[in-house]
């Protein structure tokens, strides 16, 4: 078992035996934001995005990863049409999302392995593939860490500009994106343009490191070597980072099968597919450590903190019974109360902290969804509507668009929640709180452009007269002549000299006469037939259509615009909310621990010396769980930090 997956059993284990002693203690505040935790610890997933031009090799790139080669479809012609995810399971499970189609509402559906084809691949028959969304799969294998949730898209590029536009939102959220090209090609303009995007989502997420490209089909380039420091300077020229930084793996799914059929483990490693794991897995490894593992944790430690202290005051209390220091000890706890008292009160100075906190973050957020939002539209105005296939066909242009504004949305949404969440933990440590890691809030989708109401242009047609006359071939013949007829007095000498074979010897000695005949022969009669000529759209056309995209494109922005605005006032609105509810619960949770000390305090004071002896033997034996407990948190902790700067190397 991955020292992950050790890790995340010994903290729930953790969490086991935490739980039922401050449900014991009546620390009821405490017990909830344990389960939470727990939840969290529970659900907590990283996602592993793969993603690249249509046939490029991303299906069996992840049945190879998951030594399953029949798991996804993998037809070179039928390419994916939705998104495939793939989890950890107790079961091989399949299920497909089908939406409402009246009268038909929508439907969660069980189905087998061999019917995933029927709803993934373009070109399906299956009458139910239109209504399919996504597909879940999850397997009981090792292989897939617990917690990492991997996703295969439709392509992007290509006819299927819907595909494009569900690829595009998934990935800001992304822990780790692979980027999948081939070497049968080099890589296309369309491929160049979606990794510039990409590599701009993930750092609008704050995680720069997580792009890793995988050339797939690699076994079919002899000079594998050159065409990966091609792709890597092509996509550091793309998302402007420094070529040595671009990690590129050249792999073979095809090896990678033929190596585990035959059990290989020569050709496996030839297969690129041992190098681009590791990189992916240590990657993952120190993100999960660090948010999962580490965010339970610190909820862990909190909460014997919450335990521990009121033993440990009352413990305090009883070995010094000097009244002096009991009066200190009372003070003490009694002026937290207070403290924690204002903090509570509604117009505690937090509050309006947060407040204006929050304004300072809605007025960024605002300013990075417009010059996300801008630098979509600018280059849909410039760029886009000169190209000719977006004038022919607005409605690509309007999927294009989609996917870009989707893109935007959900990168601006990631960045304004994880910057929520770095508000919450800098006001609850100048407030004296501590606070685990946490993400908040979620922009919704953009409303959708629709351009496909310009029409497509059609290209004008002629009708176009067309002849082709009969066409004649020379044949050559040769014509045997008679032969001269012999005179009767000629034939009696002849007959004389060689008796009856005279003839004979006469047609051998005198050949006949031939001669060479030319005649026509038709070899294929004359036609005339019309034609339908297709011919250039004019440019005065192109020039109208150009007006109009624009047109139709500064429209949309207009309303996108108002739209955007009002989606991050909302989600601010949100922050504000789940922010205060957060500290909130701390407070509460403070208090709770207040609560339970005071009482203590005073009962300690007033105890005799026996009183005392007894209390504390008592108190030795409720605290020595904890003790273990927090010993044993604090050796989780140090683990999780090794795991979280674990290398590709392991160390």
């Amino acid at each position: 078992m991955a020292e992950y997956d050790v890790l995340r059993q010994e903290i729930l284990a953790q969490f086991e035996r935490v739980t039922p002693l401050a449900h014991g203690r009546g620390a009821e505040v405490t017990v909830d934001r344990l389960f939470g935790a727990q939840e969290r610890l529970l659900g907590g997933r990283l996602t592993v995005v793969v993603c690249g031009e249509f046939n490029r090799g991303k299906s069996s790139l992840l049945n190879a990863l998951l030594n399953q080669p029949n798991l996804l479809a993998t037809d070179a012609f039928f390419a994916t049409r939705l998104v495939t995810t793939i989890g950890r399971g107790d079961r091989e499970e399949v299920w497909v999302t089908l939406d409402e189609d009246p009268p038909r509402p929508a439907e969660r559906r069980r189905i087998r392995r061999d019917q995933i084809g029927e709803f993934t691949a373009q070109g399906t028959t299956n009458p139910d593939a239109d209504r399919a969304r996504l597909v879940e799969i999850t397997l009981p294998d090792e292989r897939i860490a617990a917690g990492m949730l991997l996703v295969d898209t439709p392509g992007v590029g290509g006819v299927f500009y819907e595909h494009t536009r569900v690829t595009k939102h998934y990935l800001p959220a992304a822990d780790a994106i692979v980027f999948v090209a081939s070497a049968e090609e080099p890589l296309s303009r369309y491929e160049v343009d979606f990794l510039t995007e990409a590599a701009h989502a993930v750092r609008g997420s704050d995680n720069p490191d997580a792009l890793l490209v995988a050339i797939t089909k690699a076994d079919l380039v002899t000079d594998i070597d050159v065409w990966v420091d091609g792709v890597r300077r092509r996509v550091a020229d793309a998302t402007g980072r420094d070529g040595a930084a671009v990690r590129v793996f050249p792999v073979s799914s095809l090896a990678k099968q033929e190596g585990l059929a035959i059990d290989d483990a020569e050709l496996i490693e030839q297969s690129g597919f041992p190098r681009l794991e590791a990189a992916l897995w240590a990657q993952l490894a120190r993100h999960r450590a660090k948010v999962i593992l580490g965010g339970a944790l610190a909820e862990l430690d909190a909460a014997l903190r919450v335990l521990l202290q009121p033993l440990q005051s009352e413990e305090a209390a009883l070995r010094d019974s000097s009244r002096d220091r009991l009066a200190e000890l009372e003070r003490e706890t009694e002026r937290e109360s207070a403290r924690l008292a204002e903090l509570a009160a509604g117009a505690a100075p937090w509050r309006l902290r947060l407040d204006k906190s929050v304004e300072a973050l809605r007025r960024t957020l605002a300013e990075r969804a417009a010059g996300e939002f801008d630098r979509v539209w600018t280059r849909a105005e410039g760029e886009y509507v000169d190209e000719r296939e977006y004038q022919e066909h607005p409605d690509r242009l309007g999927a294009r668009l989609n996917g870009d504004l989707d893109m935007a949305m959900t990168a601006v949404g990631e960045w304004g929640g994880k910057q929520a969440a770095q508000l919450q933990r800098d006001l609850a440590a100048e407030i004296g709180l501590e606070l685990g890691n946490s993400a908040l809030g979620a922009l919704p989708p953009p409303g959708l452009v629709d351009l496909g109401g310009l029409g497509r242009l059609q290209r004008p047609t002629r009708t176009e007269e067309r002849y082709e006359p009969a066409e004649y071939r020379t044949v050559r013949e040769t014509v045997t002549l008679e032969r001269n007829v012999v005179s009767r007095g000629a034939r009696s000498v002849v007959g004389f000299l060689f008796g009856t074979k005279g003839q004979e010897r006469y047609d051998a000695f005198v050949p006949p006469k031939v001669r060479v005949v030319e005649r026509e022969e038709l070899v294929r009669a004359e036609r005339r037939w019309t034609v339908e000529v297709t011919e250039e759209i004019p440019a005065h056309v192109l020039a109208e259509r150009r007006d109009q995209l624009r047109a139709a494109v500064a429209d949309g922005r207009r309303n996108q615009t108002r739209t955007i605005e009002a989606a991050v006032e909302r989600v601010v609105g949100d922050y504000t909310k789940d922010i205060a509810a957060e500290l909130d619960s701390r407070i509460n949770r403070e208090q709770e621990r207040i609560t339970d000390t005071l009482p203590r305090l005073r009962a300690a004071a007033a105890a005799t010396a026996e009183q005392a002896e007894a209390r504390l033997a008592e108190l030795a034996v409720e605290q020595a769980p904890l003790l273990d407990l927090r010993d044993g948190s604090a050796a989780l902790i140090e683990r999780v930090t090794r795991l979280s700067s674990v290398g590709e190397d392991g160390r």
